[in-house]
């Protein structure tokens, strides 16, 4: 009995493994990297959801010009490219909020947002100034790495910025490459299979039965 109890909890163990999924951070930047602009306007870098699941965004980022505390308030959220409309919440940071990891400052979500497959949005921050600039492939930034996820998400446009003092979606297009500017950033699971998810809860209630045997 206890052989089969402990293969049941290893099994367990290991579907639970297979269904965790690994956060991903969309946006890569060094910590210590400094900024190259001080726009005021929002700033965009587009994505669409590729996973036929959708994904979880659990934490909303911002960068942080030389990675030693923000001079500005900066706000982020997550547009929907096809109305412009802000999806979920957004979060605005100012001086050592969140956790600097790299040269991004993260907050986690009260609620994460979930966004479908196929969704197109645009991750957005606005607030930079003379005093906490943001990065720009256009104005010397070299621009870091992306994380898709397994292929979760695509990268995708030239990315786009607002006129200047407003939290908006951005509708000016810019040069590109998808990750052009140093500005919002946000990190995202993607959502299990249904089926999976059955699986697992199967998983473990058997493994509560035998144990009760």
């Amino acid at each position: 009995m206890k052989i089969v109890r402990s293969l049941t909890a290893g099994t367990a163990l290991l579907l639970a493994s297979a269904l965790q999924s690994q956060a991903a951070i969309a946006y890569g930047i060094d910590a210590g990297t400094a900024g190259t602009q001080a726009y005021g306007g929002a700033l965009g870098n587009d994505f669409d959801v590729v996973s036929t699941t959708g994904i979880s965004v659990t934490r909303l980022g911002v960068f942080d010009d030389l990675s030693d505390g923000l001079n500005a308030t900066i706000t982020v959220g997550i547009f929907d490219r096809t109305d412009g409309s802000l999806v979920g919440s957004s979060i605005a940071f100012s001086g050592n909020d969140g956790s600097l990891e790299g040269g991004s400052r993260f907050t986690t979500l009260v609620l994460p947002i979930n966004l479908p497959a196929g969704f197109q949005g645009s991750v957005v921050a606005q607030g930079y100034n003379g005093a906490e600039r943001n990065g720009n492939g256009g104005t010397g930034s070299t621009p870091g790495t992306t994380d898709d996820g397994g292929g979760a998400i695509s990268f995708v446009g030239g990315s786009r910025f607002g006129p200047a003092g407003v939290f908006a979606y951005p509708t000016s297009v810019d040069g590109g490459p998808a990750n052009r500017y140093h500005a919002g950033n946000f990190d995202f699971d993607v959502i299990p299979e249904p089926s999976s998810l059955a699986l697992l809860l199967g998983a473990f209630g058997f493994f509560g039965l035998r144990r009760r045997k």
